[in-house]
C-alpha cells in the first residue's frame, strides 16, 4: 500500500504545471498608482468654519419636515473631501492610460444582432486579454490591436471607427461583417 502512495506522489511531483492561457505577460505594477495619501494626511489643522459641530445630537422628539431648517447631512470634513478627490483623480488617470479596447463590448453582425458579449482589459501597452460569452458558451479573448481572437469561435479583424470597431469576423472559414460596440 505504501508503494502505491509513493508512486502517486512521484507522479504528482513529475507533472509539469502549464501556465494558464490568459496569462501572457508577467505582472507589472500599474503605471498609475491608486490614491495613496501622504504622511500628514488628516493631521493638518482644519481651517475656516471646520471648528463647528461635527455630529448632531440624538433626536429627543419627532421633527416635522417644515421645522427642519438645516442640511440633512453634515458637509464632508477636509479629510473626507481630500480623500474623495484623490480617489476620483486616480480613477480619471487610470481611465486616460487605458487602451482603446478596454471595457465592456458587444460583438454584433451586419444586421445589429448580438453575437457575443466581451469584457477586455487593455492597459495600453502589450496584449489585450479578456473573455467572451455567447450562445456557444464562453472562453478567453485576446487581441494584438489588429485582430481579435475569440478562442474556440473565430477571429475578427479590427478597424477603429469613432467609438466602435468594425471588421470581418471569420468563423469556421466563413467571413462576415461585424462590429464591436459599447452596450447601452
Amino acid at each position: 500500500m505504501s508503494g502505491f502512495i509513493v508512486l502517486a506522489l512521484a507522479g504528482l511531483l513529475m507533472q509539469d504545471a502549464a501556465p494558464h492561457p490568459s496569462t501572457q505577460a508577467a505582472y507589472q505594477a500599474p503605471v498609475i498608482r491608486p490614491f495613496e495619501p501622504g504622511r500628514n494626511f488628516g493631521r493638518e489643522p482644519a481651517q475656516g468654519d471646520a471648528d463647528g459641530e461635527l455630529y448632531r445630537r440624538p433626536l429627543e422628539a419627532p421633527v416635522v419636515v417644515e421645522a427642519y431648517v438645516r442640511s440633512y447631512e453634515f458637509t464632508p470634513s477636509d479629510v473626507e473631501a481630500a480623500y474623495e478627490q484623490g480617489v476620483a483623480s486616480a480613477e480619471i488617470r487610470a481611465d486616460q492610460a487605458a487602451g482603446g479596447l478596454d471595457g465592456v463590448w458587444r460583438l454584433v453582425d451586419a444586421t445589429g444582432r448580438t453575437l457575443y458579449d466581451l469584457v477586455l482589459s487593455d492597459s495600453g501597452v502589450g496584449p489585450v486579454e479578456g473573455g467572451w460569452r455567447g450562445p456557444a458558451g464562453w472562453g478567453p479573448a485576446t487581441s494584438d490591436g489588429t485582430t481579435l481572437t475569440l478562442e474556440g469561435v473565430g477571429v475578427m479583424t479590427l478597424q477603429r471607427t469613432g467609438n466602435s470597431w468594425r471588421g470581418q469576423l471569420t468563423v469556421d472559414g466563413r467571413a462576415g461583417a461585424a462590429s464591436l460596440i459599447r452596450p447601452n
